[in-house]
């Protein structure tokens, strides 16, 4: 069955180097691959387009696609949101963390085939909100923009959230968590080195 959504782009949105485990952590070998790599694999087998959002673009070039940069470096994931939808010619738009190595293909699908007429539509599970797995529909490129430059000169570590732009716009939050692909893992991010040992271990098991 062809599974691909041709009027959704892909991103995903590599970081760079992380303070807590000292490395980029899309660089990462899992069972050989780069993670970045896998998940971009992953994402080729649905989305007609996959794209790389990276302050660092160099670094990414072997993966053959297209990168984007942030228009305000150092301002976080929602400065990655802000580049995808700048750069994007779609209106609705699947970003993904570069750090989430046990997404799956069935929550993928779930999310996309999800009917909702919100333009953000991501998941949840066990109470925890996964604001960087899910659906931002262009039409909120403005707010975005607006959270950015509202939130550049507080004094805050935050400089403007997902949090605060979720509560801007018609947002859907679908639980998963009783969902037959769902399990404790799924939105497990690497963090640290134990955090990459562990799902090391796990992914190269299979």
């Amino acid at each position: 069955m062809n599974t691909q959504k041709s009027n959704i782009t892909a991103f995903i949105l590599s970081g760079g180097k992380s303070s807590r485990i000292g490395t980029n952590k899309s660089f990462l070998i899992i069972d050989g691959k780069p993670l970045i790599q896998r998940l971009t694999e992953l994402l080729d087998s649905i989305f007609p387009e996959v794209v790389i959002s990276s302050n660092e673009p160099e670094l990414y070039e072997f993966l053959g696609k297209k990168i984007v940069k942030d228009f305000y470096p150092g301002r976080g994931p929602l400065s990655g949101v802000h580049s995808a939808l700048n750069f994007t010619t779609s209106e609705r738009n699947f970003i993904l963390s570069c750090d989430m190595p046990f997404i799956s293909l069935e929550l993928i699908k779930y999310i996309i085939e999800y009917k909702s007429d919100a333009s953000v539509i991501i998941p949840k599970a066990e109470g925890r909100i996964q604001s960087l797995c899910g659906i931002y529909s262009k039409n909120i490129l403005a707010d975005v923009e607006l959270l950015l430059v509202e939130s550049q000169d507080k004094d805050t570590a935050l400089k403007g959230s997902i949090h605060e732009l979720l509560s801007r716009v018609q947002s859907e939050i679908i639980d998963v968590t009783k969902m037959k692909f769902c399990h404790p893992d799924l939105f497990f991010n690497i963090n640290t080195s134990d955090d990459y040992l562990y799902a090391k271990k796990i992914l190269e098991q299979k």
